[in-house]
């Protein structure tokens, strides 16, 4: 079934005029039937608020690469994922899959070291699962709904993008279901309700194996990621020619090439010079793909810095914390959050641990350690293996709140010491005797490395 959302994006698209020749689709398949992408069936939104005045130098127009926006620093994205299921079973992903795919974007996009997108550029953009939602509470990041119309793509009242959406502004809303005909889109513009990565969810994490398919391997949200922070396809407008800054993908340091390259080829001509076939913004295998150009990599961070300015957290590349593990449910609800309060840095020594969602009255502890682990312990899972540090016992307030003040100058153990550049596990364990069960319980845990 054809949505009523692809319906008015493909009207609304030839409505533009000449706009809908600039930004045609590229109709060719993937072995699974579907297109790589869908993008330009979707980009009808073209209207943009400009939140600055050097705006100019990154809309649908052209690209303005100042060495302004040249990687220096990083930008930290909280990303929520909303996780569509059918009522047939369709559509789930764990934590650890999602997480996955959290792991796999920052290796394409910091291109790190021993990753497979090691050999590409590192446009200092990085990525975690959200850990406060829109109303300032815990969050694991990570919605769930099913929803066999939702899941299906299908046009409802409202749309499924409406009820779940995060403030856009705020956080990149990425959407799992059944993105019937694509592996995946980027749909709307900066801020609108539609804006958001929308993901074919057995195409979400590294699902790599010798018998796994090549363009499977997580880096279709690298692609649309690309988009949603203003990339086109390297083959936008094919050999049409013109300044290449203000027509095909609005970059000079991509070559241009008349059509989408598939599968993997050592080398490729097109338009009089070698096609781009290791771009995330191509539609080559994700085994094939490892990078980003520095232009690309300015013009993204320029759409961060006028589109998006309420989006990212600038770090100077410690500090950045993820959430991983599973909480587990306990005698008050769906299970015990971790977060913190200050900062990851050393000399400034204010970090506080927190845990929210616990039983009130009952006492528990932080721990830590080096290794990230989640094995069933007790109700809930042991997230830390190996050698690991307790802090004091702390009460559980009555709001079932626990917090610790840190202070690094006084390690439990000479070996638990915590150093700058050091990376660090935290989880809480608390009692839970009104569950019954082993009669406690744990967090899902935070791991983080540490600044000066």
């Amino acid at each position: 079934m054809t949505s009523l959302k692809t319906a008015v994006a493909v009207t609304a698209l030839f409505s533009l005029g000449g706009l809908a020749q600039a930004f045609q689709a590229e109709s060719q398949v993937a072995p699974t039937g579907r297109q790589r992408c869908g993008y330009d069936d979707k980009r009808f939104i073209v209207h943009q608020g400009i939140q600055g005045g050097q705006a100019t130098d990154c809309n649908w127009q052209s690209t303005n690469p100042d060495i302004t926006y040249a990687p220096t620093y990083i930008y930290s994205v909280p990303i929520v994922f909303h996780v569509i299921e059918h009522t047939n079973g369709d559509g789930a992903l764990s934590p650890a899959t999602i997480q996955d795919q959290i792991d796999v974007l920052n290796e394409d996009f910091r291109a790190i070291q021993g990753s497979p997108g090691a050999p590409g550029l590192d446009v200092m953009v990085q990525f975690h699962l959200a850990t406060v939602d829109p109303d300032g509470q815990p969050t694991t990041g990570i919605t769930r709904s099913v929803n066999d119309a939702w899941h299906m793509d299908e046009y409802t009242t409202p749309g499924y993008w409406e009820v779940l959406q995060w403030d856009p502004l705020q956080y990149l809303n990425v959407y799992t279901l059944n993105t019937v005909g694509y592996y995946g889109y980027y749909w709307g513009s900066p801020g609108s309700i539609e804006d958001g990565v929308y993901l074919w969810w057995p195409y979400v994490g590294d699902n790599s194996s010798s018998t796994a398919a090549n363009d499977n391997y997580g880096r279709t949200a690298t692609h649309e990621i690309g988009h949603y922070f203003g990339l086109h396809h390297t083959f936008e407008g094919g050999c049409a020619g013109g300044s290449c800054y203000s027509s095909g993908d609005l970059i000079c340091d991509t070559n241009p090439h008349a059509s989408a390259t598939w599968g993997c080829p050592s080398s490729q001509s097109s338009c009089g010079s070698q096609v781009p076939i290791r771009n995330y913004m191509n539609y080559t295998d994700d085994n094939c793909m490892w990078e980003f150009t520095e232009e690309q990599a300015r013009r993204m961070r320029c759409r961060i810095e006028w589109y998006r300015p309420a989006l990212a957290d600038i770090v100077s590349g410690c500090g950045i914390h993820t959430i991983y593990c599973d909480t587990a449910p306990n005698s008050v609800g769906a299970g015990a959050l971790i977060g913190y309060a200050g900062s990851f840095g050393i000399t400034a020594n204010d970090l506080e641990i927190k845990v929210s969602g616990a039983p009130p009255g009952q006492f528990g502890l932080f721990y830590y350690g080096l290794v990230q682990a989640q094995q069933p312990f007790g109700d809930g899972y042991r997230c830390i293996a190996g050698q690991f540090y307790r802090l004091p016992v702390v009460l559980i307030d009555g709001a079932g709140v626990g917090a610790y003040a840190m202070d690094y100058t006084n390690p439990p153990a000479l070996s638990g010491e915590i150093t700058v550049g050091s990376t660090w596990n935290f989880q809480f364990w608390y009692r839970d005797p009104a569950a019954g069960g082993a009669s406690f319980n744990l967090s899902d845990a935070l791991t983080t490395t540490f600044c000066p």
